[in-house]
């Protein structure tokens, strides 16, 4: 699969190596998966990080509708929120508390009253998920991303990744120009 629109130059790093801005780890082409493999601090951020996308999306003015990692979703909301729904979902199965589920559910509703948001495999069926969510080189970038960010916690989980891969951001194919 072409990641169209891909910017492999932008790695959206300080210069110190941080990372800078919004991001939605997708080290596995299933929600679920990238929920299970998350670390503790990654899996609670994420929650976080997945409504501040769909902010992006759907508020206008928001502060990061112009980062790459929110236009990557333009178009999928919904998959976006059935990814965020399945991170509070991994978090609150771990005991924790979460308040970011209802909130993703009403910016969704807010965009799309009254619908549900489906599970993944019905997403996939209906053509509602993004061309990216499966590529390989797109999916290893994250992993190399999350080994730069705890090697010691992720090293198990993916062997023989390196860690110094960029970002990969792929355009959506729903994007208007």
């Amino acid at each position: 699969m072409h990641l169209a629109g891909s910017r492999p130059g932008v790695r959206g790093r300080a210069a110190d190596g941080r990372h800078m801005g919004v991001q939605t780890f997708l080290p596995f082409p299933r929600f679920t998966a990238c929920a299970e493999v998350l670390d503790p601090r990654r899996l609670g951020k994420q929650r976080v990080e997945a409504l501040q996308v769909l902010r992006g999306l759907t508020v206008p003015g928001y502060g990061w509708r112009r980062h790459p990692a929110v236009r990557m979703w333009v178009g999928y909301e919904e998959a976006l929120v059935r990814y965020g729904l399945d991170i509070c979902g991994a978090w609150t199965a771990l005991g924790h508390r979460d308040t970011c589920a209802v909130s993703l559910l009403a910016g969704f509703q807010g965009v799309r009253p009254g619908a549900p948001v489906r599970p993944q495999d019905e997403l996939d069926g209906a053509g509602e998920l993004p061309p990216w969510l499966g590529d390989p080189a797109f999916h290893r970038s994250h992993q190399s991303a999350l080994l730069r960010k705890d090697p010691d916690f992720y090293a198990a989980h993916f062997t023989g990744v390196p860690d110094d891969l960029p970002y990969l951001w792929p355009g959506s194919d729903r994007e208007v120009a």
